[in-house]
């Protein structure tokens, strides 16, 4: 990104890949957070215009799920989570209650918190701009025409399938320990539980 001095911090499952296909970059995604960017070169972090996109917790851990139940990239990491998932889950709630917990997300880049990208230990935001996934045509056209960046149009890419209710369907108490393990991406990104 240096041609276009600007800072992609890619959080994954929030349309990165769209993100990348917009600047015509076709290499690997890396998922790299805001301090990897700052340790790999302090001066470029300070002066590029730093951004990530962020999505609502919910919507994302469903698309994290369906990514990784369906085998990922077919990389042998990606076909792991896929039988750790499948030999304690048969669907998404049974997921929440028996799969997804601290250590879990804590080790599964997929399923970390969206804040651990963005954020300090001091909770200060370390970016400069935060687009929605949910308004990410319209906020990456003004972003982009702003910067004078490749493309204003947003080439969606790699979206996860729609689901039914049924397939997303969740008991309260697992509602709320989704809400728990990812409280900070709820408060900091001013996200609701519903």
């Amino acid at each position: 990104m240096h041609k276009h001095k600007c800072i992609f911090v890619h959080i994954p499952k929030n349309a990165g890949t769209s993100i990348l296909r917009a600047f015509k970059d076709f290499g690997h995604r890396k998922h790299a957070k805001w301090y990897d960017f700052f340790e790999a070169n302090a001066y470029c972090f300070e002066i590029y215009h730093k951004f990530a996109i962020v999505r609502h917790p919910m919507s994302r851990i469903i698309s994290a799920y369906k990514y990784s139940i369906s085998g990922g990239n077919g990389t042998e990491s990606d076909i792991a989570i896929k039988k750790v998932i499948e030999a304690k889950a048969s669907n998404f709630n049974e997921f929440v209650e028996f799969v997804l917990d601290v250590d879990f997300i804590m080790i599964q880049p997929l399923f970390q918190p969206q804040y651990l990208y963005v954020y300090d230990r001091n909770y200060n935001c370390m970016l400069d701009s935060i687009l929605r996934y949910e308004n990410i045509e319209s906020e990456w056209a003004m972003i982009a025409t702003k910067y004078r960046w490749p493309s204003s149009v947003m080439p969606m890419e790699n979206q996860t399938k729609k689901t039914s209710e049924e397939d997303c369907y969740l008991s309260e108490a697992n509602r709320l320990k989704i809400k728990n393990l990812y409280h900070l991406d709820f408060e900091l990104f001013n996200y609701t539980d519903q």
